[in-house]
């Protein structure tokens, strides 16, 4: 009887490790595996100009991010990647924003964009945290209501 529960518990314990080194192996808590991240959309309040709107969205996006390309004229901004999101440097996740507004101002539609694994083996997908602070964040800002697209 002793041989079993110690074969039971054993069997256990490496369930228990198996799970444990598969569940670490998914990526950071907020990262969600997709071929494409998605964008939401921000309805820009009326009769806020677009030179407000966009001073605002850049100073938002610089207080976290180093900006990777930014144009005014053609309502355009990506940061860099940010490879300490979880709160230490790690070079096996990081995450990017994407702002874009539409031709006549009146939307701003916003994406973060995560990729979790190390150079050449990327896993592409989303940051969930990420995607709702900048959410609330331009809502916040310069917007009236938010939607998924």
């Amino acid at each position: 009887m002793k041989n079993r529960s110690s074969s039971s518990r054993a069997a256990t314990l490496g369930i228990g490790v198996w799970l444990a080194l598969m569940l670490s192996g998914c990526g950071p808590r907020n990262f969600v595996k997709s071929p494409t991240a998605p964008w939401t959309t921000v309805l820009v309040r009326p009769g806020i100009t677009y030179d407000r709107v966009w001073d605002q969205t850049v100073d938002l996006l610089v207080k976290h991010f180093d900006i990777e390309i930014l144009s005014k004229e053609d309502g355009y901004i990506r940061s860099d990647w940010m490879y300490r999101w979880t709160g230490e440097t790690t070079e096996d996740y990081r995450v990017r924003v994407t702002v874009k507004f539409s031709p006549d101002r009146s939307r701003c539609e916003v994406k973060s964009e995560a990729e979790w694994g190390g150079p050449g083996d990327w896993i592409l997908g989303t940051d969930r945290r990420l995607e709702r602070e900048m959410q609330d964040a331009l809502r916040d800002r310069i917007g009236r209501a938010v939607a998924s697209t």
